[in-house]
C-alpha cells in the first residue's frame, strides 16, 4: 500500500473513533436518571436525606418506590435499590432510620433523635429469626452507625453454591442515658430493613 493510502487510513480510523467518542459522550445523561415520579418532594424528610447524600449516586441509589405513610402511627418510608429510609417521629420529629448495603455489609444509621443520648442499643435480626442485641456508642449525642455482615452468625457464613440468594436484615434503635443502677432507655424506632447478596 503507497504511503499516501496508508496515512489516509488512519486518519479516517483516526477520525472514526473520535466521532465514535463524541456519539457516546453526547448519550443524554437521562439514562441513568431515576424515575422522578418516584423522588420524595422538597420538604420531605427522606427525600431530603436521600438529595443530600447524592440523590442516584448515593449509597442508597434511586427510589423504587414513592414515599409512603405507616397505617395507624406517624412516620413514612421509602425503598431504595440499594435500601430503606424510614421516618421515625416517635424519637423525635427529625429522626430518620436508614439501611443500606454497602461493601459486603448491611448498614444501619440514624439521626434527627429529639434528644441527647449516652450510647444506643440496636436490635437486629436476619430473615425475620431470633434479634440480636448490641449497645453501639454514639457518632454524636443524637446519631450513630451500626454495619454486620448478616450473611455470617457465630463463625458460619451462608452460601448459595453460586446460584444468588438474599437475606434480609431488620434493624431497630434505641437511646439510652447511663443511671447509676440501671440505663434510662427511650422507645424503638420504627424498623427499617435492607436486602443483603449472599
Amino acid at each position: 500500500m503507497p504511503l499516501s493510502a496508508r496515512a489516509l487510513l488512519g486518519l479516517a480510523t483516526a477520525l472514526g473513533t473520535a466521532a465514535t467518542a463524541i456519539a457516546i459522550s453526547a448519550l443524554p445523561a437521562s439514562a441513568s436518571v431515576c424515575d422522578p415520579s418516584l423522588e420524595a418532594p422538597a420538604g420531605s424528610l427522606v427525600g431530603d436525606l436521600w438529595r443530600s447524600n447524592g440523590g442516584e449516586r448515593s449509597v442508597y441509589g434511586c427510589p423504587t418506590t414513592k414515599e409512603y405513610g405507616y397505617a395507624g402511627q406517624q412516620g413514612s418510608y421509602q425503598q431504595f435499590r440499594n435500601g430503606k429510609i424510614v421516618w421515625s417521629p416517635n424519637l423525635g420529629g427529625g429522626t430518620l432510620v436508614r439501611a443500606y448495603y454497602a461493601n459486603g455489609k448491611a448498614v444501619f444509621r440514624w439521626s434527627g433523635l429529639g434528644r441527647d443520648w449516652d450510647f444506643f442499643n440496636v436490635r437486629w435480626s436476619v430473615n425475620g429469626g431470633k434479634a440480636t442485641q448490641v449497645k453501639v456508642g454514639r457518632l454524636t449525642p443524637w446519631s450513630g452507625a451500626y454495619s454486620v455482615d448478616p450473611t455470617c452468625q457465630d463463625g458460619v457464613c451462608m452460601t448459595s453454591n453460586g446460584h444468588g440468594g438474599l437475606v434480609r436484615a431488620a434493624f431497630i434503635v434505641q437511646g439510652c442515658d447511663r443511671g447509676t443502677f440501671s440505663s434510662d432507655c427511650g422507645p424503638w424506632s420504627i424498623v427499617t430493613s435492607v436486602k443483603v447478596p449472599y
